[in-house]
């Protein structure tokens, strides 16, 4: 088995972004339960609903969060319960269910952004310049574009 310098440095780098990735998502997933009580996927749903004009359909949901259909379910069972979203029947078809982001659930989410870039400054900013963040944005839109839309 070789060790890690003798891996690719491709490897090297995929490897290192996952772990990084892991860490992150750890750091502000934690941050953000003790802050608010709600998880990423949460606050990544609030995200995507604040963002759609007329809310989501549940199934577009699970796709924007890279989730099951029964793990879209759970988040916007969790967010209705809070009185973050609202449900209602689609208007062009009765078998789909329409979600819209409340007052509430937008308050709650700019909380949660409070807590989240505080997290990220603290554990990625003060680690990478401006241009090394150009890189990373850069090259992870590259991989984004390419693969998005085959889950």
């Amino acid at each position: 088995m070789r060790t890690n310098d003798e891996q690719p440095l491709w490897r090297q780098a995929a490897t290192a972004t996952l772990h990084t990735s892991l860490l992150l998502k750890a750091i502000l997933e934690e941050r953000l339960q003790e802050a608010s009580g709600l998880v990423l996927a949460d606050n990544e749903a609030l995200l995507n609903l604040a963002h759609a004009d007329g809310g989501l359909r549940m199934s577009d949901i699970a796709d924007r969060l890279i989730l099951s259909r029964g793990g879209t379910t759970k988040v916007i069972d969790r967010l209705e319960a809070l009185g973050y979203v609202e449900r209602s029947p689609d208007p062009q078809d009765r078998r789909a269910t329409m979600v819209e982001i409340s007052d509430a659930g937008r308050a709650a989410m700019a909380e949660a952004r409070v807590v989240i870039d505080e997290g990220l400054e603290e554990a990625w900013a003060q680690h990478i310049s401006d241009d090394e963040a150009r890189v990373i944005v850069e090259v992870m839109h590259r991989v984004l574009e390419e693969y998005s839309g085959e889950r």
